[in-house]
């Protein structure tokens, strides 16, 4: 057990804290960067069993090197099938992926997340990617975790452009009419997780060499005291990241 996570760099912060909170025997379409390493770091650990989905058409794969995007050759590495973005958007609109990973540039309260621009959408001071799979993953996985580094520009009242929907009474209503999924169920930071409910995003606890006071710096929202003490990262993740050598350099 480790009782400082600081020792850590940023990116496996949020990767082993995110990790967490994948199940073993579950399908978990996956974005790329930080979102991919969680689900290396889980299936590596406690999960072993997990399958990963990327957006490209590869199933059931366990990439050992970053990558670039859904079409880097790492993410095809020892898969259990390569086939193609129709395939498995069908799947998951078929409702047989369990839960996204997803991160962007700006989330709001209730977890919509911005990937498309920075600034009015007219005349933005940043034009980003935009959305690729990721509207997608947001409006039919059942379950969706959001992973962010805690920087104050992130977090915001308002997103400049919602590209993936969230949690708000509008998109909540339209899910359970169209019988989609929950949307956003926690929130994954370097210093802390938190987690959905009716009034946003709310403290579950920090992570273990954090204080509160870290924990919410510079978050625009009321996310209350926190429910659960420090959380401690088990072995198991900690000996995985031996596995991802390239979480372990510094930010």
């Amino acid at each position: 057990m480790m009782n400082n996570s600081k020792i850590l760099s940023q990116n496996a912060r949020i990767a082993v804290l995110a990790a967490r909170d994948l199940i073993d025997e579950k399908s978990c379409f996956v974005g790329i960067g930080i979102p991919s390493d969680a689900a290396c770091l889980a299936k590596l650990s406690h999960a072993p069993n997990l399958s990963l989905i990327y957006e490209s058409g590869v199933i059931g794969t366990l990439p050992y090197a970053p990558a670039m995007s859904t079409g880097s050759p790492s993410i095809a590495y020892n898969s259990d099938m390569i086939t193609d973005s129709f395939t498995v958007f069908g799947e998951l609109q078929a409702g047989r992926i369990d839960i996204g990973l997803l991160s962007a540039a700006q989330v709001d309260v209730f977890g919509n997340l911005n990937s498309t621009v920075i600034g009015p959408y007219e005349n933005p001071k940043i034009r980003m990617v935009g959305s690729g799979g990721a509207h997608d993953i947001a409006c039919l996985v059942p379950e969706l975790i959001v992973l962010m580094p805690h920087d104050s520009r992130r977090f915001v009242n308002n997103v400049d452009f919602i590209t993936s929907p969230g949690a708000n009474k509008e998109f909540n209503e339209a899910r359970i009419n169209n019988k989609l999924g929950f949307g956003p169920v926690s929130l994954i930071t370097d210093r802390a997780r938190f987690y959905m409910s009716k009034d946003g995003w709310k403290l579950d606890a920090p992570l273990v060499g954090f204080s509160y006071e870290e924990a919410t710096e510079d978050l625009p929202w009321d996310v209350g005291k926190g429910i659960n003490q420090s959380i401690i990262i088990n072995d198991d993740l900690l000996n995985a990241i031996e596995y991802l050598p390239y979480l372990k350099a510094d930010n």
